[in-house]
């Protein structure tokens, strides 16, 4: 079972410093899986909520210093977390097997969506009015309160949505029609799909190469910037909402990799964030751009296996990173604050670990006697009571023998 890093005193005075990897409060439950859901609150960027694969949601009040367990057996595992931008207070959260669940008070409190049972949820858009949902059977929506409906594309397994106003883009990582690459785009709130005409070549072969599944979209910010899509084989950006694609390289900074996560800061939407877990290897990593994705710097986190983002709304973006490493899956939680300069290290921290260690005996333990340490033992009572059960017998039959003899 996989161990959390732990957070040094020193690392919370230095989370606020810029262009500096800090640790974040050990999480207060066991991980046996990554965290696949973060997100922090745009009006207070000290509230934050990670999801865990155990199906836990934990809140955070001081940034990410210390966190505590405010909803619990949440389906197979937590896989998205939203805020809802347009209503204060208000936060989604995605399940594996259990739907959508919604909070009205900033993450403290959980109530099942009507709608939405037995779902798997891995991501949210918000459109005027309303909020989609990206579900195993396609796109849910939620209107005014009222129970959640399906909105179309039943034969995707939605894994990726972005909004900009009713623009909508939906990708999918599967999917039952004959696709191939499943990427969608609405004009109108997901009320109708058109398949995204971009995307297939000649032949009906995937025009974007080498992929075969979307894993994360970010819509273009108001500034005009293009429509992204990280995919199995790197990251991709179209300038027409989907009619035509070019491949993100940042210059040979960004992997052709699977990517995790295209997070946009709230309040500077040309501020770019890609997230990469390396697909199982050690491609991945995390990536910024400061003019709508067009260039790409790495930021180099303390561990490449990023497997969750979120961005803080505040001027200058605090980042928070999950991140999990394969081969002792031990799960970690990060914070930097991009102040646009080069990343300079990670504040010092204890050394992680795979599962805590064993207790040790002390001296004065490895000291005591030999008889003792047998007393001490939990199994020392039944076979006390099987020494005495054995002399027993032992005493009558030497009772008969003795009988036996005098007779």
């Amino acid at each position: 079972m996989a161990g959390v890093w732990a957070l040094a005193a020193s690392g919370i005075a230095a989370a606020g410093s810029d262009d500096v990897w800090a640790p974040l409060g050990a999480l207060p439950v066991r991980q046996d899986g990554p965290v696949f859901a973060l997100a922090a609150d745009p009006a207070d960027g000290h509230r934050l909520l990670a999801g865990t694969s155990g199906g836990a949601v934990l809140r955070s009040g001081d940034g990410g210093a210390t966190w505590r367990v405010v909803r619990s057996g949440l389906g197979r595992g937590v896989s998205a977390l939203a805020f809802d931008p347009g209503r204060p207070g208000v936060v989604l959260a995605g399940t594996r097997g259990a739907g959508v669940w919604l909070s009205a008070d900033d993450g403290v409190s959980w109530q099942r969506q009507a709608g939405t049972d037995a779902r798997t949820v891995r991501a949210f858009a918000f459109v005027s009015g309303g909020v989609l949902a990206g579900t195993d059977q396609g796109v849910l929506v939620g209107r005014a309160g009222g129970p959640w409906a399906p909105a179309g594309l039943s034969q995707v397994r939605v894994s990726a949505l972005a909004a900009t106003g009713d623009a909508v883009a939906a990708g999918g990582d599967a999917t039952q029609g004959s696709e191939a690459l499943p990427l969608y785009v609405s004009g109108d709130a997901g009320r109708t799909w058109a398949a995204a005409s971009g995307v297939t070549g000649p032949g009906g072969t995937a025009a974007v190469a080498g992929s075969s599944m979307v894993t994360a979209l970010a819509a273009p910010a108001a500034t005009g910037g293009p429509l992204l899509m990280g995919t199995n084989a790197g990251l991709f950006a179209s300038p027409d909402q989907g009619a035509t694609w070019q491949q993100v390289t940042g210059g040979g900074v960004l992997p052709g990799t699977d990517f995790s996560a295209l997070v946009a800061a709230p309040r500077h939407p040309e501020r770019l964030y890609a997230a990469s877990d390396g697909g199982g290897s050690d491609r991945g990593g995390l990536w910024a751009s400061s003019d709508g994705g067009a260039h790409f710097t790495a930021l180099a986190p303390p561990a490449p296996e990023v497997t969750a983002l979120a961005v803080t709304g505040d001027d200058v973006p605090q980042l928070l990173v999950a991140t999990f490493r394969p081969a002792d899956h031990v799960v970690a939680l990060w914070t930097y604050r991009d102040a646009g300069g080069p990343p300079s290290g990670v504040v010092a921290g204890p050394a992680p670990t795979a599962s805590p260690p064993a207790a040790t005996a002390g001296p004065a333990a490895a000291a005591q006697p030999l008889w003792r340490a047998v007393l001490t033992q939990p199994e020392t009572p039944f076979v006390l009571v099987g020494l005495a059960a054995l002399v027993a017998v032992a005493a009558a039959l030497a009772a008969y023998v003795r009988r036996g003899r005098v007779g």
